[in-house]
Formats: C-alpha cells, sequence, structure tokens
C-alpha cells in the first residue's frame, strides 16, 4: 500500500539462527533485487543445513 509499518525500520536482514548474517539492507546489501543476491541468501541456508 505504500504506508510504513508502525514500529518497523525498514532493515530487510536475513540471518540463520545462531548462524552467520546472510544479507543486510543496513549494512549495504540493498534489496534483495538480483539473482545474485538471492543465491546468496539460498547457498547459505544450504550451508547452515549442511546440504
Amino acid at each position: 500500500t505504500g504506508e510504513g509499518t508502525p514500529g518497523t525500520t525498514g532493515w530487510l536482514e536475513v540471518q540463520v539462527v545462531g548462524g552467520e548474517l546472510l544479507h543486510s539492507k543496513k549494512n549495504g546489501d540493498g534489496y534483495v533485487d538480483t539473482d545474485a543476491k538471492m543465491e546468496k541468501i539460498k547457498a547459505g541456508v544450504r550451508k547452515a543445513l549442511g546440504r
């Protein structure tokens, strides 16, 4: 809707619980708007799952 959600920051962070931070908009990774960014996240999840 284009309206902000009260109490949220807009920072997108993807992290496996107890694991590494896979993507952080706050730290400069931006939106997940390319195949390369999505693949980086998926590779991190696969690694965390031991695959």
